[in-house]
């Protein structure tokens, strides 16, 4: 567990992303503390249950109806923007909700109020999702998911641990306005973040139907990272089921229908505690026995629950089921981070936050017919073998993934090992230098040959294998003269791609060579996933310093230098 708290620790040294955790948990706190005291206030001044469903419906409807939009917004417009505006409009809307309350206004308005915010604040998740992994380098991104998850179900336990102080100090309206509030304190940490993060959409080209359903099509391009988010979808019907199951579990448990909440607090505690595990295992590389293993954990505790009616024991059980759920949502998260183009994300993060609202109905939706078909404890057997099933059934597609992944890390082995030599990719991760591996083109070259020119466009960076190159520039004087001989195992062109400027030196192969070619987006991607080694900057400045003396004396650029 160890590993994972270090990895928090670097993920929350990043300013910009605690700053999103900020305004995150304000967002959370308020909206679980908000729907305890809306449901309440509702009950006590209509008595009707079916006010209470309408409440529901017009609460997570929008986010079923219109992720999909929010997502082209996240990538239509800066990110932190469209955050900003989603949270300040929802701190209006909310205003408005608590006004009704003080005047103990009509219910239809109380409910138009609600929808509104929830309207407001579909486009924050989309948004969010997609402007993290550029907050947060490649080696800590699972690490920032985790910690999301694990505060997402700290907020299910203490949200509703406010609402309920609220009520028991009587104080109704003081839920809705403190939920008004948390908006604006999220607007606060949003407008903070120095960050800017954009999305690409062709608007010449593509028509609203198109740039709605890019998402979907972005998605299904990414086989791996579709079969998660599916995989995501499952246990989010189990969610949506166990809302529905818990009453009669508890009752089950002698704990009356008060024991819903013990039940719920349960499962977001096993999400808590499995957090740090699941940064962990995001780095083995191997995805498929941990997505069969939190699909498990899942379902099973479900079938599990027949064998006892003890309190503890049930309580127990749902820990373990929590556990499982964040262990696949984690995953599936990270893998569209990694894997979907980031002018697509937030299209595709659109997508998913559809998805979820409709697989938590679908669940809720299957759950009470099996109960009055068959009863409490066929229906759990039913929920915990058949999910489990269901898993089993769809892992083929992660089995190849991993398969496939596999043979390539195989084959690209040898080129790895030499990237974890040079003192370029330090802190980068085995999948960060992965990624960069494959991106690399073998180049043979003759002798007296030209690898780069002085003045040249920075474009890339070179690794010499074999051979023997010797480097040149004219630089601040007014004839070329010899620098340095380098022979295998030496980098070039690193000083253009991070400072941004045209070559500052001529390279020529001084006998036959053989170098690799890694463009310099990719190179530069993977230098900012972890970070610039001491030595790299150190020995970097010193090369200028031959050749350009007064550049060297500029700092480098404060992307090179941050993780």
């Amino acid at each position: 567990m160890e590993g994972g708290r270090a990895r928090y620790r670097d993920a929350l040294a990043v300013r910009d992303y605690r700053l999103l955790v900020t305004s995150f948990v304000a967002d959370q706190l308020g909206s679980w503390a908000y729907n305890v005291v809306l449901i309440a206030y509702l009950f006590e001044r209509t008595h009707s249950v079916t006010y209470l469903t309408v409440a529901g419906f017009v609460r997570f409807t929008p986010g079923l109806v219109l992720s999909p939009y929010a997502g082209v917004l996240a990538d239509r417009y800066e990110r932190t923007n469209v955050m900003l505006a989603g949270v300040l409009v929802a701190f209006v809307t909310m205003t408005g909700l608590t006004l009704v309350v003080v005047n103990d206004g009509p219910i239809p308005l109380l409910l138009a109020f609600s929808c509104l915010t929830a309207c407001a604040s579909t486009v924050n998740r989309p948004a969010a999702s997609a402007l993290t992994p550029d907050l947060i380098g490649e080696k800590d991104l699972a690490a920032a998911n985790s910690l999301m998850a694990v505060l997402e179900n700290l907020m299910v336990v203490l949200g509703p641990a406010l609402g309920g102080l609220f009520l028991l100090a009587g104080s109704t309206a003081v839920g809705f306005e403190a939920n008004a509030l948390s908006f604006l304190v999220a607007g606060l940490a949003i407008s903070r973040i120095r960050t800017r993060s954009h999305g690409a959409i062709e608007e010449a080209t593509d028509s609203p139907i198109q740039v709605l359903t890019s998402g979907a099509r972005a998605l299904i391009a990414q086989p791996v990272a579709l079969t998660l988010v599916l995989f995501c979808c499952l246990d989010t019907v189990v969610f949506g089921v166990s809302t529905v199951l818990y009453i009669p579990m508890s009752e089950r448990f002698g704990t009356g229908s008060e024991g819903y909440s013990y039940l719920l607090i349960a499962a977001a505690l096993g999400g808590v505690l499995v957090g740090g595990l699941v940064n962990r295992l995001s780095g083995t590389g191997r995805l498929a026995p941990i997505i069969l293993g939190g699909m498990l954990l899942l379902a099973l505790p479900y079938a599990a629950t027949v064998l006892t009616h003890d309190r503890y024991v049930g309580f127990l059980l749902q820990v373990v089921a929590g556990a499982g759920m964040v262990m696949v949502d984690v995953l599936a998260i990270t893998a569209l981070q990694r894997d979907v183009p980031k002018a697509a994300l937030g299209r595709v993060f659109g997508v998913f936050e559809s998805l979820i609202p409709g697989s938590v109905i679908v669940g809720s939706l299957i759950t009470a017919p099996l109960l009055n078909t068959y009863g409490l404890t066929t229906t759990l057997l039913i929920i915990g073998f058949g999910i489990s099933a269901i898993s089993l059934l769809a892992l083929p597609p992660v089995l190849r993934a991993d398969r496939s992944s596999a043979l390539v890390a195989a084959a690209l082995r040898p080129r790895v090992a030499l990237l974890e030599v040079l003192d370029l990719f330090a802190a980068a991760s085995r999948p960060a230098l992965e990624r960069l591996a494959a991106s690399v083109e073998i180049v043979e070259l003759p002798a007296d040959s030209v690898v780069m020119r002085e003045g040249d466009a920075a474009d890339a960076l070179w690794v010499l294998v074999t051979g023997e190159v010797g480097v040149s520039a004219v630089g601040e004087g007014r004839r070329s003269h010899r620098l340095r001989t380098l022979g295998p195992r030496s980098y070039l062109g690193e000083i253009g791609l991070i400072r941004n400027l045209p070559r500052t030196a001529t390279v020529s192969t001084l006998e036959p060579c053989l170098l690799w070619r890694i463009p310099g987006e990719d190179f530069l991607a993977a230098v900012e996933a972890g970070s610039a080694s001491s030595s790299l900057l150190t020995g970097m400045s010193s090369r200028l310093a031959r050749s350009h003396p007064r550049l060297a004396l500029e700092p480098a650029p404060v992307a090179a230098l941050a993780g």
